[in-house]
């Protein structure tokens, strides 16, 4: 069965019945799907880098500026993975740049979830005719969603929590990073050909700063969440999957933890469960960021959303930080959205 084609109503089920499970039981007495050997763990965790990079936190005056510059200064080719392309501006800047007869090759989500209007034609007709651009779904790579959001050219990447839509440039909390890092450059590229391509992915074929869904992803946020030895910060839009949540409610009695979901409904039982002194709801932006912190060591930063779906069936990319000023400014951001938070309790 291809993806896509499960019935609205099977669906729905689905989406209830993990909802209240969640909803009940908060992942008590769930055992996590994945396990990694305290050798593999230790062998990926040698192996990540520390490399630099910008991390701007949305809202910021010029990130749409940023963009354009970054758009401008492409020379060669422009490849993106993204789940929505909306923003007008950002169109716009991607119809100039094909006027300079440089390839564009998007993926992008064609069957967004609860969407009224189908975005993935929209964009196609925006730019037929348009030879230099070429637009096409994650059908090939078998996956639910393409939910990822990176872009890169021959010089620089790009890798962040927001969609490039409107809500992400003036509602949302959003946290963008960049990066010219040659080694993690290239390893985003030959993913991005393996998808575009609908080639299978491998742990080893990509750097090991990337994390990747639903390659590695979930062997790599529950070891990081386990060995946390002294604090965990998880600032995220929400938290279902059950694994995660049991991993999260045994080391809130062992490490120090702070939790930002976005101030939705479906939040209520996680904020209640672990209490204000744990968790809390963003004020006033909504929470869309993905981002995660432990130790003060290791910063995750990308487009998954702490599910089931995200960790097990969509496409989604991370990249692990470890630079100390990027890590500082996070927890700056975080600290003062945890301040304004605690009005909502």
């Amino acid at each position: 069965m291809q993806k896509k084609q499960i019935p609205f109503l099977i669906t729905f089920v689905f989406l209830v019945g993990s909802y209240f499970f969640v909803n009940i039981q908060l992942g008590e007495g769930y055992t996590p799907k994945s396990q990694i050997s305290r050798f593999e763990a230790s062998a990926f965790f040698s192996a990540l880098e520390s490399f630099t990079g910008e991390l701007f936190i949305w809202p910021h005056p010029d990130i749409l500026h940023i963009y354009e510059t970054f758009l401008a200064d492409t020379e060669n080719f422009l490849v993106m993975e993204n789940y929505e392309i909306t923003h007008p501006t950002f169109k716009e800047h991607l119809q100039t740049l094909s006027q300079k007869w440089i390839p564009i090759r998007i993926i992008l989500e064609n069957n967004i979830y609860n969407a009224f209007q189908n975005f993935f034609k929209q964009l196609q007709t925006a730019f037929s005719g348009n030879e230099h651009i070429n637009i096409q779904s994650d059908e090939a790579m078998w996956t639910t969603y393409v939910h990822s959001k990176m872009l890169l050219n021959e010089k620089a990447f790009r890798i962040q929590t927001a969609n490039l839509t409107n809500s992400s440039f003036t509602s949302n909390r959003e946290h963008f990073f960049y990066a010219t890092h040659t080694g993690v450059r290239e390893s985003l590229y030959q993913l991005f050909e393996k998808d575009w391509k609908g080639e299978p992915l491998a742990a080893e074929q990509f750097h090991p700063n990337l994390v990747v869904c639903p390659i590695n992803c979930r062997a790599v946020v529950e070891a990081m969440l386990s060995g946390a030895k002294e604090s965990i910060i998880i600032q995220t839009q929400y938290i279902f999957d059950p694994a995660i949540l049991e991993i999260l409610r045994r080391q809130s009695t062992k490490v120090a933890m702070h939790l930002i979901v976005a101030n939705t409904l479906d939040n209520t039982d996680v904020v209640n469960y672990f209490g204000p002194a744990v968790a809390r709801k963003l004020q006033p932006y909504y929470n869309h960021t993905k981002m995660i912190l432990v130790d003060k060591k290791y910063l995750l930063l990308g487009s998954m959303n702490l599910s089931d779906t995200s960790l097990d069936h969509n496409r989604e990319i991370w990249v692990i930080l470890l630079e100390p000023s990027l890590i500082q400014r996070f927890e700056d951001g975080f600290w003062a959205d945890w301040k304004s938070s605690k009005k909502s309790q």
